[in-house]
């Protein structure tokens, strides 16, 4: 097994893999590279932060609050608002109809959009990220098994 933590980022990557349709299967775990224009749109799923304490006292099992980041690239014209809005929407109906990250977390709730845009690549690029907010649960001796 692994991490629940990349247990419930691949899920995140098949739930839009399946669940946002304007991207045509473009979604991709963490990407260190740039993505070419013929690869847009497309999304990137990635943990950003984690706190975490203990659940309860003496119960050894830890509460964790994982901040997800999933990236939406589209390419900047006219439309770039509209575009981003659009797969946003889908992104946001997608994760909702996971809500317990098919029962690894507690809950998996947005907690922030922010917009920005890129000239480094070939063509400009806009970029909307949407960081959910995941809840989940472990034991402390066991973080591969969400409680």
């Amino acid at each position: 097994m692994a991490h629940v933590r990349k247990q419930i980022r691949d899920r995140i990557v098949s739930t839009l893999k399946s669940g946002v349709s304007l991207v045509q299967r473009r979604v991709h775990a963490t990407r260190f590279y740039a993505l070419t224009s013929d690869e847009l749109p497309a999304i990137t799923v990635s943990m950003v932060t984690e706190t975490s304490a203990m659940a309860t006292i003496g119960t050894k099992t830890m509460m964790r609050n994982a901040s997800v980041a999933v990236d939406i690239y589209v390419r900047a014209t006219a439309n770039v608002d509209d575009d981003l809005d659009k797969v946003a929407v889908q992104v946001e109906e997608a994760i909702a109809g996971d809500f317990t990250v098919n029962g690894l977390a507690k809950d998996a709730v947005l907690q922030s959009t922010d917009i920005d845009f890129s000239g480094d690549a070939e063509q400009p690029v806009a970029v909307g990220r949407l960081t959910f907010l995941v809840r989940y649960i472990t034991a402390i001796d066991d973080v591969e098994t969400a409680r």
